[in-house]
């Protein structure tokens, strides 16, 4: 992160160095300020943190939800963060902390956010591994619940909600016989996968986990060829990740086969 200064009282950046100074935040429970301005929009944000969690925001735009989603549209920003600086307004809800994720995450698919190198510490927002491994971050758990929910449901719409139970129940049975911490994932009554018990699936490492979402949802896909062609289920698999898509790419859990698209 060359352009931003992550030393002193203060930190500063710009819109690409958003989610390095977040997570420097949540990394060293960090209390204060993250000053965000926009002068295209002429808006002005401050996110307040205590111990790195994400306490209160206030803007000239509206509300704590208004504020965040709006600067998922952002494309340039200047970044100051001052350490110490709190405020006595009540505290707000941990899905803020959430939204804040698909902010950086939507931020980052446009190219204006870098996303943080993973660091080899262990704290409430990452996850934890054998020591040496490298670890998963917030966002990456975001993407790949987002993902295999997409991909159940792409499933679940092609053969109906009650025979997708039975199809997800052996597609998690296979799955949990290599992995078994995913075991703890449920199906739900509409046929969709999800998360039930996270504390299984912590466990494991990065690499092991990006590996048995992939198999999940290559499974998915391979259950879908006998019905649709090999050809179109790969093309069902893409358009129900969408956007989602690249990112996983990126990570490793998905492979999109261009091929498929140039016929």
């Amino acid at each position: 992160m060359p352009q931003a200064s992550l030393f002193g009282p203060s930190w500063q950046g710009s819109l690409q160095d958003l989610a390095n100074i977040v997570q420097q935040v949540r990394r060293m429970r960090t209390f204060g300020r993250l000053t965000l301005r926009n002068p295209e929009r002429f808006s002005l944000a401050h996110l307040y943190f205590r111990a790195g969690k994400l306490a209160q925001v206030m803007s000239n735009r509206g509300d704590a939800s208004v504020t965040l989603r709006e600067l998922g549209e952002w494309r340039h920003a200047f970044i100051h963060f001052d350490r110490g600086v709190t405020t006595d307004d009540e505290i707000i809800g941990s899905e803020y902390e959430r939204l804040l994720d698909e902010v950086l995450m939507r931020l980052h698919q446009r190219g204006l956010v870098e996303l943080p190198q993973l660091p080899k510490v262990i704290d409430s927002h990452i996850v934890a591994a054998d020591e040496g491994q490298r670890l998963i971050a917030p966002w990456e758990w975001q993407v790949l619940i987002e993902g295999t929910r997409r991909v159940s449901l792409a499933v679940a719409r092609l053969v109906g909600p009650e025979q997708a139970f039975h199809v997800l129940r052996i597609i998690l049975h296979d799955c949990a016989a290599t992995f078994p911490a995913f075991a703890s994932l449920q199906i739900t009554g509409d046929g969709c996968l999800r998360v039930v018990d996270r504390s299984f699936l912590d466990r494991m490492a990065r690499e092991d986990l990006f590996k048995g979402f992939a198999a999940l949802i290559i499974t998915c896909q391979r259950f879908c060829s006998p019905v649709l062609g090999a050809r179109e289920a790969h093309r069902l698999i893409v358009r129900a990740l969408s956007e989602v898509g690249p990112v996983l790419e990126t990570m490793g859990v998905f492979q999109v086969d261009n091929q498929v698209f140039s016929v």
